[in-house]
């Protein structure tokens, strides 16, 4: 359905987007629509202008091993999603940052958009009692690894 949604814009920018299977879990759906809208939709805009968008949606089932995660909710095991791109990126030390409310990394002229993205698609994935982490490198695209845990 997202695919479909962002038709326009992955056929003007000739994007590609791969996915892995994705499994069917027990969430609010059309949030989880908006996430990935949000998510994907970024990749898309987030691009220099010499690069074709590259997309890659990825999952595993995941044991917390180190309890990094399970600090927060006290399960061990989960869903991670992990939505890769090939775009502008980001410097690393904004890797939480850019969640919060109004956060914008770029001035409006240079990229559309309020700053609220992000802090929805956080917001979504706190809903579900998971995490959301992300992870980039300037000039060389972003991650952003959604963890739902195992029900």
């Amino acid at each position: 359905k997202v695919k479909e949604e962002l038709r326009d814009i992955v056929t003007k920018k000739n994007a590609v987007i791969e996915s892995d299977n994705l499994p069917v879990l027990s969430v609010t759906e059309f949030q989880f629509h908006q996430l990935f809208i949000n998510l994907i939709g970024n990749s898309l805009k987030y691009q220099s202008e010499k690069t074709t968008p590259y997309i890659k949606i990825s999952y595993a089932l995941v044991k917390d091993e180190n309890h990094v995660l399970s600090q927060v909710n006290g399960k061990t095991g989960y869903h991670k999603i992990s939505i890769t791109d090939n775009g502008i990126g980001f410097e690393a030390h904004y890797s939480e940052k850019i969640f919060e409310l109004f956060q914008r990394l770029h001035s409006r002229t240079t990229y559309e958009g309020t700053g609220i993205g992000l802090t929805i698609c956080k917001k979504i994935v706190e809903n579900h009692n998971g995490i959301i982490k992300a992870s980039s490198e300037l000039s060389k695209g972003a991650t952003f690894d959604i963890y739902i845990p195992v029900s």
